[in-house]
């Protein structure tokens, strides 16, 4: 994963590209609490799809100056009663003035 600009500002549109996406992890949602960013993408393993790997673009829009913490779920959603977390990774995203 990369966030583009490298280094952002409160001027840019920043942006969360992830390489090596499989085409079937649809975006279900990026959420912005204060200074977190919730970003889940979801598939079904069930569906047994062949994996045709692409990178993705996920806007995040526009931030104000500070320390922002990422975090990025895959949910597997397969059994529709107990989703399970297939990958997940938190990091920081610090937005210059």
């Amino acid at each position: 994963m990369k966030i583009i600009p490298e280094e952002p500002t409160s001027k840019d549109e920043i942006k969360l590209i992830v390489f090596n996406d499989c085409d079937y992890n649809t975006l279900s949602g990026v959420k912005r609490t204060g200074k977190t960013i919730e970003v889940e993408k979801q598939f079904n393993s069930a569906m047994m799809r062949p994996r045709i790997q692409r990178n993705d673009t996920i806007l995040i829009g526009k931030l104000t100056m500070g320390v922002y913490s990422v975090n990025y779920k895959l949910v597997d959603t397969a059994n529709p009663a107990t989703p399970k977390i297939a990958q997940s990774l938190v990091f920081n995203l610090a937005v210059s003035k």
